[in-house]
């Protein structure tokens, strides 16, 4: 389909990012008209900044192309150039590129600025709380203002937003209200096409109540855009929706049996886990957009040799190991990217049909997924994806320990209303995984019903916790015995150390007394006596010796086990130094 003109030249027939005239490419995320140069800029940046699409060339869903149509009307380039239009700021830095200009590097920075680095958008204010833009969105899909929306989402407003108390989210809203471009645009920024409300309705139901069939079907559409891709790319045929035809499984056209190393390739893609195998599809669908796209651009861009383009950018949002999966995916071969396509959509087919058994008798699981459920499942998506998927390549007898697992397509006939999860998202990472993880048993009953515990197991489980709690309490009360042990102790420590200070001080002044006594005696003795009563004076002496130890041992105290010796030997030393002085002294006083 092709754009008709609109009145205003200058926002529709022009390029966004250069000016030029006549542009063939349209970002669809970013709601932009680009010419083939700024293009390629746009695609080397990724699918994950920028969603190009030809305009001339492809087909277009009739609603998608409306909503391109209204954000060009609505002249939302505005908003990725904010800044630009402020008259306060520098010329130099309002300058934007003109047709004329050379590609790189006047255009391409120009472009990275713009998209990559969001360098011109006006940001949102720091003392708003994340849910706020949020809930400015829920209210803002309710009417066709698409640049109130697309500032939001620009600003980093979240598609995907639950609002708790109206128990929907944004998508919910725009389906009810009848907007089928505030739709498009919300799925374009990764909104869940399968989410459910309170009620258990989605977006589809939402718009099927509201009386909006149209747009009731093209939500069905995009919630099997995925397989639906996938299929028009193997055959050229899109399954009919309506009819509950949702699945095509293209016959391979030659004619020789599968060998053993690919129906092992097959049994170990069927053992992969649901939100490995969402991750899988997602990223073979971004490679199939990919081969159209350049296959688009490789016959209708001009000047190639001027507009490059990287071979495959890398998503920085996603782990080295999935980005070098997805490189190993763009070099596979036509036949060999069309036979994992059919194997894939054999195997999506066995899961949707396992995840619709119905259990034989009522169980606390579900192979469906309730909508009480949904939020809980959603770590799914979350989980990380270090394990190198595709970097370690299997010999052919890894393989050959894989039994196959052969299929009866007949058997298996999806019912109406059956989906699978694989919704793409053009600008943010994919949040969401509606599956549940089954392991792999001998039939799809088994593997629906092998994790549900037995009476036996859950009352030996319980017995168990009880014994456990016994030896928790009995711990804890030990545990309190020995604080309280520790408490007594350090109190009884504190009492000593408080009776060893006192009783040092009272040896203190004991001691200082008697060096006072003894000075006194030197001086009374230092008075010139006679030779005749040298023995008298002799007898005094020596008895005022033994009277003045019998003093020092009276005050001297036990020393206590918890003091150290260290303080009363060194005032006995003191004092015994003291009294040979005062027996030399008086020696010589008697000689004298």
């Amino acid at each position: 389909m092709m754009i008709s003109r609109s009145k205003h030249r200058s926002s529709v027939e022009v390029c966004a990012d250069c000016g030029a005239s006549d542009p063939s490419w349209a970002s669809i995320n970013r709601g932009l008209l680009l010419c083939a140069e700024c293009c390629s800029v746009h695609r080397s940046m990724g699918r994950h900044i920028s969603h190009v699409k030809s305009l001339r060339q492809g087909s277009w869903p009739p609603s998608l192309l409306a909503m391109v149509q209204a954000l060009t009307a609505q002249n939302v380039n505005c908003i990725w150039e904010h800044s630009l239009l402020d008259t306060s700021a520098p010329k130099h830095l309002r300058k934007k590129p003109q047709a004329k200009d050379p590609l790189h590097p006047i255009k391409s920075e120009f472009i990275q600025a713009k998209h990559l680095r969001l360098a011109y958008v006006l940001r949102a204010r720091r003392d708003e709380p994340p849910c706020e833009l949020g809930r400015q969105l829920h209210s803002a899909v309710r009417s066709s203002s698409l640049d109130t929306a697309m500032r939001l989402l620009a600003q980093g407003a979240d598609p995907n937003y639950y609002n708790q108390e109206k128990g929907t989210t944004c998508l919910h809203v725009a389906c009810r209200a009848g907007q089928p471009a505030q739709a498009e645009l919300l799925v374009a920024w990764g909104a869940d096409p399968t989410a459910r409300d309170h009620s258990g309705n989605t977006p589809s139901d939402c718009a099927r109540q509201g009386g909006h069939t149209e747009l009731a079907e093209r939500m069905t559409e995009l919630v099997y855009e995925a397989t639906d891709r996938m299929i028009y790319f193997l055959s050229g045929e899109k399954p009919d929706h309506a009819a509950g035809r949702h699945y095509i499984v293209p016959r391979a056209h030659d004619t020789h049996e599968m060998t053993d190393v690919a129906k092992a390739a097959r049994g170990k893609l069927q053992l992969l886990p649901n939100h490995l195998f969402e991750e899988l599809v997602m990223d073979i669908y971004d490679e199939i957009d990919r081969r159209e796209t350049e296959a688009i651009w490789q016959t209708s861009a001009t000047g190639l040799e001027r507009s490059g383009v990287v071979f495959l950018p890398v998503n920085p949002a996603l782990s080295a190991p999935r980005n070098q999966g997805r490189q190993k995916l763009a070099r596979l071969s036509a036949a060999e990217l069309a036979a994992l396509l059919r194997d894939v959509l054999v195997d999506a087919t066995r899961r949707q049909h396992i995840a619709g058994l119905q259990p034989r008798a009522p169980l606390a699981l579900s192979p469906l997924l309730p909508a009480a459920h949904a939020a809980h499942l959603k770590h799914f998506s979350h989980l990380s994806d270090d394990e190198p998927l595709y970097d370690s390549v299997a010999s052919d007898e890894d393989y050959a320990a894989l039994a196959p697992i052969d299929l009866d397509l007949s058997c298996i006939v999806p019912r109406p209303g059956e989906t699978v999860s694989s919704t793409y998202n053009a600008s943010l990472p994919i949040e969401h995984s509606q599956n549940i993880d089954f392991r792999r048993t001998q039939s799809p009953i088994n593997m629906a019903l092998g994790n549900v515990p037995e009476r036996g197991e859950i009352a030996s489980l319980k017995k168990e916790l009880d014994s456990r709690d016994s030896t928790i309490t009995e711990l804890k009360n030990q545990l309190k015995n020995l604080q309280t042990i520790v408490e007594q102790l350090t109190k009884e420590n504190s009492v000593l150390k408080t009776n060893s200070i006192d009783d040092d001080q009272s040896m203190t002044s004991q001691n200082s007394g008697t060096e006072i006594s003894t000075s006194n005696t030197l001086e009374s003795s230092s008075k010139p006596q006679e030779r005749g009563r040298s023995l008298e004076s002799e007898e005094l002496r020596s008895s005022e010796e033994s009277d003045l130890k019998q003093s020092l041992k009276s005050t001297q105290r036990p020393v206590s086990m918890y003091e150290p010796r260290e303080g009363p030997k060194n005032n006995w030393q003191v004092t015994k130094r003291q009294v040979l002085i005062y027996i030399k002294y008086t020696n010589y006083l008697v000689h004298f």
